[in-house]
C-alpha cells in the first residue's frame, strides 16, 4: 500500500497519524480531567455544606454561651454578639438551604432545623434575655432568673437541633466518602489510560517511523548501489523499481537513461570499430599508392562518406592504372618509334623514298602520341575532381562526428538535471528538518509549561495531587516526542548523505560520459588528418596534369616537326643528320618516359 503513495503523503501520512494518537491521547485525558474537577467540586461542596452546619452549630452554642454569661452577670456588653449570631444562623441556614436543593433528604432535615432553631431563639432565649434586663431594673432581687423548666426546655430544643445537624454532617460525610472513592477510581483510570496510551502511541510512533524508514531509505540505498556498479564500469547495472512514487519514477526513469546510454555506447563502440576498420583499409591502399603500387584493391563500401571515398578511390585507381598502362604503351611504341626512325635516317642517306614513307608513318605514330596524351590529360582531370568530392565527403563526415559529440554533450546536461533533482530532494529533506525543529519546539514548550503545572499542583496541596500526576504524565509525553523527533531527524540526515553519495556517483557518471566526448573528438582530428592527406593527393595530381600538358605540347612540336621532316625530304645530308639528332633526342625522351611510369605497378 505505501509503495503507491508518494513521499509528500506517506510523510503526511505517518506524522498525521502520530499526531491523531496524540490527539486522542490527550482527549480522552481531557475528559477524565473533567471528571475530576467535577468530583473535586463536589467534595468542595459536601465540604461547605459540612462548614456551614458547623458554623450553625457555633453560632447556636455562642448564642447559648453569651444567654447564660448574661444571665449569671447581668452585665449588658455579653449580649451585644447575640443578634449578630442570630443573623449568621440565618445566613447559614440559607447557604445550606442553597447548596442541599440537589438533595431532598437534606431539605426534609432543614425543613424541621429550622423552626426548631427560630422557635428556640425566639421562646428560650429572648424571653430568659428580658426577664434578665427586667431584673437588673429591680434592687435586691435575687440573681436566678431561669426555671428548671426553661432550662429542661432549652436543653431539650438544643439536643434536637444537634441531632438533626448530626445527621445532615453524617449524610454529607456518607456523599463526601463516595464521591471520593470516585474520584480515586478516576485517578487510577486516568493513570491507566496515561500509561497505555503513552506505550501505544510510542509503540504505533516507532512503526510508522520504521515503515517510513524502509519506504524512504531502502529505494535511495538500492539507486545509489546502482550508480556506485555502473561508475564501477557495470554497464548493465539497473534499479530495482518497488514502488510508484517520486523514488521509484526517479528509479525508472535512471534505468531508461542507463539503457539509452549503453545501446549509445554500444552503437558508438560500433561505429567507431568500423570507421576504423574502414580507413585502416583506405589508408593501407593510398599508401601502397604512394609508395607506387598501385595493385591495392579497395574493398570499403557503403553509402556513408568513407563508402563515397573508397569508391571515389576505386575509380581513381582504375583511371590511374588505365592511363598508366597506355603511357607504359605509349613509351614502347615511342623508343620502337625512334628505333625504327634511327634506321630510316641511316637508310635516307641512300634512298629518299624510303625516307618520306619513314616520315609519314613518324608522323601517324606522333599524331598517336597526341591522342593518347590529351587523353591522359583529361584523366587527370577525372581523378583531380575525384579527389576533390573526397575531400568533401571527408569533411562531411567530420560534421557527422561533431554533431555526435553534441549529443554527447545532450547527455551531460541530462546528467547534470538529475543531479539538480537529486539537490532539490536533498533540499526538501532540509525542509523535513525545519519541521522536525518546530515539533521539538512545541515538546520542549509542552515539557516547561507541564513542570509549572506540577508546581501549582504541589502548591495547592492535595487537592492537585491528581492534577501532578497528569502533568508528569505530559511531560514525559512530551520528552518521549522529542526523543521519537531527533530518531526521524538522524533518519533524514542519512537520507541527505544518501543523496549526497548519488550526486557524486552521477557526478563520476558524467565525468566518463566527457571522456567519451574526448575519444570522439579524437577520431574527428585523426579523420581531419585523413582528409589533409587526401587534400595532399589534389596538388600531385595537379603535377602531373602539367606533366602530361607538357608532354602534348611537345607531342605537338613533334608533330610540327615531322611535319617539316617530310616538307624537307629533298634536302641534302647535312639535313639527314639534323633529323637522326632530333631522332636521338627523341630516344632520350622515350626513355625518361618509360623510367617514370616504371615504378608504378599496375598488375596483381
Amino acid at each position: 500500500m505505501l509503495k503507491n503513495l508518494s513521499i509528500k503523503k506517506k510523510l503526511a501520512g505517518g506524522f498525521g497519524a502520530i499526531v491523531v494518537i496524540i490527539v486522542a491521547l490527550l482527549a480522552m485525558a481531557y475528559a477524565n480531567f473533567t471528571k475530576l474537577s467535577t468530583a473535586n467540586e463536589w467534595d468542595k461542596h459536601t465540604l461547605r455544606v459540612l462548614l456551614e452546619a458547623g458554623e450553625v452549630e457555633t453560632a447556636m452554642i455562642q448564642i447559648q454561651n453569651s444567654t447564660r454569661g448574661f444571665m449569671l452577670t447581668g452585665e449588658e456588653s455579653i449580649t451585644k454578639p447575640i443578634p449578630l449570631e442570630e443573623e449568621k444562623v440565618r445566613q447559614h441556614m440559607a447557604e445550606i438551604k442553597r447548596l442541599t436543593a440537589d438533595n431532598p433528604a437534606q431539605q426534609e432535615r432543614l425543613k424541621r432545623l429550622a423552626p426548631l432553631m427560630q422557635n428556640w431563639i425566639d421562646n428560650v432565649i429572648h424571653p430568659l434575655l428580658e426577664k434578665r434586663r427586667a431584673l437588673n431594673l429591680k434592687v435586691g432581687v435575687s440573681q436566678q432568673v431561669a426555671t428548671a423548666a426553661d432550662v429542661l426546655n432549652g436543653a431539650k430544643t438544643i439536643a434536637e437541633v444537634r441531632r438533626i445537624i448530626r445527621e445532615i454532617s453524617e449524610e454529607e460525610d456518607r456523599l463526601l466518602a463516595e464521591r471520593s472513592k470516585a474520584s480515586a477510581n478516576l485517578s487510577q483510570t486516568m493513570m491507566l489510560l496515561l500509561i497505555a496510551g503513552g506505550g501505544v502511541c510510542t509503540a504505533l510512533a516507532l512503526g510508522i517511523g520504521g515503515l517510513l524508514s524502509k519506504a524512504l531509505a531502502a529505494p535511495l540505498v538500492r539507486l545509489s548501489a546502482t550508480v556506485d556498479r555502473i561508475a564501477r564500469g557495470e554497464q548493465g547495472a539497473r534499479v530495482e523499481v518497488g514502488s510508484r512514487d517520486e523514488l521509484g519514477q526517479v528509479s525508472g526513469a535512471f534505468n531508461l537513461m542507463a539503457q539509452a546510454i549503453q545501446d549509445s555506447q554500444d552503437k558508438e563502440l560500433a561505429a567507431s570499430n568500423l570507421l576504423k576498420s574502414k580507413v585502416d583499409s583506405l589508408l593501407g591502399v593510398v599508401t601502397k599508392a604512394a609508395a607506387g603500387d598501385l595493385t591495392g584493391k579497395v574493398e570499403v563500401q557503403g553509402d556513408d562518406a568513407i563508402g563515397q571515398l573508397a569508391a571515389g578511390l576505386e575509380r581513381m585507381f582504375d583511371n590511374l592504372r588505365t592511363l598508366l598502362n597506355n603511357v607504359q604503351k605509349a613509351g614502347i611504341q615511342v623508343t620502337t618509334s625512334a628505333t625504327e626512325i634511327a634506321a630510316s635516317a641511316k637508310q635516307q642517306e641512300a634512298t629518299g623514298v624510303e625516307q618520306a614513307q619513314t616520315s609519314v608513318e613518324i608522323l601517324a605514330t606522333t599524331k598517336e602520341i597526341s591522342a593518347n596524351i590529351s587523353h591522359l590529360v583529361k584523366t587527370m582531370e577525372e581523378a583531380t575532381s575525384v579527389a576533390d568530392y573526397t575531400t568533401h565527403a571527408t569533411a562531411d563526415a567530420q560534421g557527422n562526428l561533431k554533431r555526435m559529440d553534441g549529443t554527447m554533450q545532450n547527455m551531460v546536461s541530462a546528467t547534470d538535471s538529475i543531479n539538480a533533482k537529486l539537490a532539490a530532494l536533498s533540499e526538501k529533506a532540509s525542509n523535513i528538518n525545519s519541521v522536525l525543529t518546530t515539533i521539538t519546539k512545541v515538546a520542549d514548550q509542552t515539557n516547561i509549561l507541564s513542570l509549572n503545572a506540577a508546581i501549582e499542583a504541589e502548591k495547592a496541596g492535595e487537592a492537585g495531587r491528581g492534577f501532578s500526576v497528569v502533568a508528569t504524565e505530559i511531560r514525559r509525553l512530551a520528552d518521549q516526542t522529542s526523543v521519537s523527533t531527533w530518531d526521524i531527524e538522524q533518519m533524514l540526515k542519512e537520507m541527505q548523505s544518501a543523496v549526497s553519495a548519488s550526486v557524486m556517483g552521477m557526478d563520476k557518471f558524467s565525468e566518463e560520459i566527457r571522456r567519451s566526448v574526448g575519444e570522439v573528438r579524437q577520431v574527428t582530428n585523426q579523420l581531419s588528418g585523413v582528409m589533409d592527406q587526401v587534400q595532399k593527393l589534389a596538388p600531385q595530381f595537379d603535377q602531373v596534369l602539367q606533366g602530361m600538358q607538357s608532354q602534348a605540347v611537345g607531342a605537338a612540336q613533334i608533330n610540327e616537326t615531322m611535319m617539316q621532316l617530310n616538307e624537307a625530304t629533298q634536302q641534302t645530308v647535312e639535313s639527314l643528320k639534323s633529323t637522326s639528332e632530333a631522332v636521338h633526342q627523341l630516344q632520350y625522351a622515350a626513355g625518361g618516359l618509360q623510367s617514370s611510369v616504371a615504378t608504378f605497378s599496375v598488375a596483381a
